[in-house]
């Protein structure tokens, strides 16, 4: 994909302006910015829902405007903020629908259609809600299932407006996982992130769209070089502070060599207790170093108390796994109803 002099707002006013950018097969590009930037705007006019006002938008080589509906559907799927309301269509009916370009002229689908969404569902962890009425769904659940619909598209590009919108942590962290494994089979993404660690976390590429339509494209690393995230928020010290401390970085040092972390965020391979688990490193987080409300057996590690009386893990494997959190939060409930019953 690339944008060439591309600006886009709406009537004639313009709202970002004068954007070159060229985005690689299988690559990750995340805008981020403030509200009211012009980032759903921009991904709107890459996709063709809004007209543009200058410039020219290629998908591979052919130009955005000549491409047909339909093939364009079957290279793009995209994930809007809007929210859909289908009557009288389940989980899989809304994920099959990403199908729609590939049917016949009376929108028959094939068993290898079906085969696409119950794998799209799969995916986003849906398969046991496959045949609950759509509209019976939490928010969280609905908008993993248009990720799923956008997945069974099959796209080239994939164009997600805050697809982390009602999800709930875990369910972000995973989307980020779905995300790099889709860009590693080639699927490049561009997506508008409000979680910035994330956003610094998952992709190749930072795009910031500032207030005043200008645009500024560069590296996760660079981003922090140049203190863009500060530029872009207008951020003062100490929240720039508090911003560096998510990256694993003190005060306002830069880092001479990329910050360590994992796709999560949870994971500081510059602290200089890590590795101090047996958990392998691609399912490792920090998320529960300080678990003063974990006190279990089963924690599997050993550990001290502060002054204060914090309690801070040393080895606890279990509590370390990410694929143990779903035990780890139905312990930490369990254990706070016993304390509420207790007489």
């Amino acid at each position: 994909m690339k944008l060439e002099n591309v600006s886009c707002g709406y009537q004639k006013k313009i709202i970002v302006k004068d954007l070159d950018l060229a985005v690689r097969p299988g690559e990750i590009v995340s805008l981020v910015g403030p509200n009211g930037g012009g980032k759903s705007t921009l991904l709107k006019s890459v996709c063709g829902s809004l007209k543009l006002l200058g410039g020219t938008v290629y998908v591979g080589k052919e130009d955005l405007k000549t491409i047909p509906p339909k093939e364009l559907a079957r290279k793009m799927s995209i994930v809007t903020t809007e929210r859909v309301r289908p009557q009288l269509m389940t989980c899989f009916d809304v994920v099959i629908a990403g199908r729609l370009p590939y049917t016949d002229g009376f929108g028959r689908t094939r068993s290898e259609d079906e085969q696409a969404a119950e794998e799209a569902l799969v995916c986003m962890k849906l398969e046991d809600l496959k045949d609950r009425p759509y509209m019976d769904l939490s928010d969280g659940q609905k908008q993993r299932t248009l990720i799923a619909r956008a997945i069974c598209q099959d796209p080239e590009y994939l164009v997600m407006d805050e697809p982390t919108s009602y999800l709930d942590i875990r369910h972000r962290l995973e989307l980020m996982d779905v995300c790099k494994s889709l860009a590693k089979k080639g699927v490049t993404i561009l997506m508008s992130l409000h979680e910035i660690e994330l956003a610094h976390k998952v992709s190749d590429r930072l795009l910031f769209v500032y207030e005043d339509g200008r645009t500024e494209c560069a590296s996760p690393q660079e981003a922090l070089e140049k203190e863009l995230f500060k530029k872009a928020f207008d951020l003062d010290v100490a929240m720039y502070r508090q911003l560096l401390g998510q990256f694993g970085i003190s005060g306002g040092e830069k880092p001479k060599e990329p910050v360590k972390q994992d796709a999560t965020g949870y994971a500081n391979r510059d602290c200089k207790y890590f590795p101090c688990h047996n958990v392998p490193e691609e399912d490792f987080s920090c998320l529960f170093c300080y678990c003063p409300l974990y006190p279990f057996e089963d924690c599997m590690g050993d550990h001290t108390y502060s002054e204060k009386g914090v309690k801070n893990c040393k080895n606890c494997g279990f509590v370390h796994d990410r694929n143990n959190y779903v035990k780890v939060i139905k312990s930490l409930k369990e254990k706070m109803n016993e304390k509420r019953v207790m007489p």
